[in-house]
């Protein structure tokens, strides 16, 4: 059932995702964006998941090839459509707050399927900390992107 749930929800970000470039345009930052989200993940989840062990993918022995198939095919989609849908103003907060419920509640079926089991990580308050700091860290770099290689 975790590998089931995985692909899946692979395959629905995939088809969100080219849903989206319907409207939207992928830039060079959203490029740039996706990569360094991604790298950022992988060293997450190399020292939280395999180093540290406070969880693991699907099967203990199996875990380093889906954090990378992960962390190539899920984060950085995620990223991306965050960045994509995030509304302009005081929207933020509330979107970004949403982003954040939809993820926990993600982890939480991902931990019922048996994609993701815990040896030592708590839901509330981590992962909740770091989605918050996830997010934070795709604004201000997506920021950061818009004006170093902003729409020609």
């Amino acid at each position: 059932m975790g590998k089931f749930f995985f692909y899946c929800l692979i395959a629905l970000l995939l088809a969100v995702f080219f849903t989206t470039l319907c409207k939207k345009q992928l830039r060079t930052r959203h490029i740039f964006l996706m990569i360094s989200y991604s790298l950022y993940n992988l060293l997450f989840e190399l020292i939280c998941g395999e180093i540290i062990d406070l969880y693991y993918y699907i099967e203990k022995s199996d875990s380093l090839v889906y954090i990378i198939i992960a962390d190539v095919f899920l984060y950085p989609l995620i990223a991306v459509l965050y960045v994509f849908l995030l509304p302009e103003g005081k929207k933020v907060f509330w979107f970004t707050s949403g982003a954040i419920i939809f993820l926990l509640i993600l982890e939480i079926a991902s931990l019922y399927t048996g994609t993701i089991v815990l040896t030592g990580w708590k839901v509330i308050p981590w992962s909740v900390v770091t989605y918050i700091v996830s997010f934070g860290l795709i604004y201000v770099f997506n920021n950061y992107l818009n004006r170093v290689l902003p729409d020609s």
